[in-house]
């Protein structure tokens, strides 16, 4: 059995702005640094084999204490970016919405079918997240993996496991530094054991 534990990045500036930020390299707010930290201390975790994290800023910022508690190196992978918005990135939610409502609506009910400039299609993003850490449990068999990515991402991927449409990722949550496990088996037959857990921000109120 192989596990992995993905965990989207603390809190930045942009998403408490709300603004798409995509392949933008933002780094963590006070909060975001927070969060990261109480990950670090409060995981309940006994031990962990590698980490990997998106190579932007937020990821890597985020993996950095869990990878000091356990004396580990990080290994930083583009790949597991978060979907590149193309014109949408560094734009409020707010600003796209009153421009191009039925590009927002469609973003929301019909990803596959929304056409943004310069953006990465949802299939395209979907190949390249779940193939990465699929790729990646099948290296690290029989080990315990922890991967530190985003929220577009870690949603496609679940939806991946979980053979749901494309269309149905933005039903699924994820916090700041939620926490989500799956189970490859042998095979490569995967189960998802944890989604969104946020537990370890609980007891420092830093949610």
């Amino acid at each position: 059995m192989t596990e992995i534990v993905i965990i989207r990045h603390g809190e930045t500036e942009w998403n408490q702005t709300g603004r798409f930020q995509g392949h933008s390299d933002v780094p963590l707010s006070e909060m975001g640094r927070a969060q990261a930290e109480a990950l670090g201390r409060n995981l309940m975790l006994d031990h962990v084999d590698a980490i990997y994290a998106s190579d932007l800023i937020r990821a890597m910022d985020t993996a950095a204490p869990l990878a000091a508690r356990f004396g580990l190196s990080i290994t930083p992978d583009p790949l597991l970016r978060e979907l590149h918005f193309g014109a949408w990135e560094g734009r409020t939610f707010s600003d796209v919405n009153a421009e191009s409502p039925n590009a927002m609506k469609r973003f929301y009910n019909d990803p596959e079918r929304v056409e943004i400039p310069d953006s990465e299609p949802f299939p395209d993003f979907q190949k390249r997240v779940a193939g990465r850490v699929r790729a990646i449990a099948e290296q690290q068999r029989g080990k315990r993996v922890v991967i530190v990515s985003h929220g577009a991402s870690i949603r496609i991927l679940l939806a991946d496991i979980l053979v749901m449409p494309i269309r149905s990722i933005w039903h699924i949550s994820q916090l700041n530094t939620a926490v989500n496990k799956i189970r490859f088996e042998d095979d490569g037959f995967a189960v998802v054991t944890l989604m969104n857990d946020t537990s370890h921000l609980c007891a420092e109120n830093v949610l």
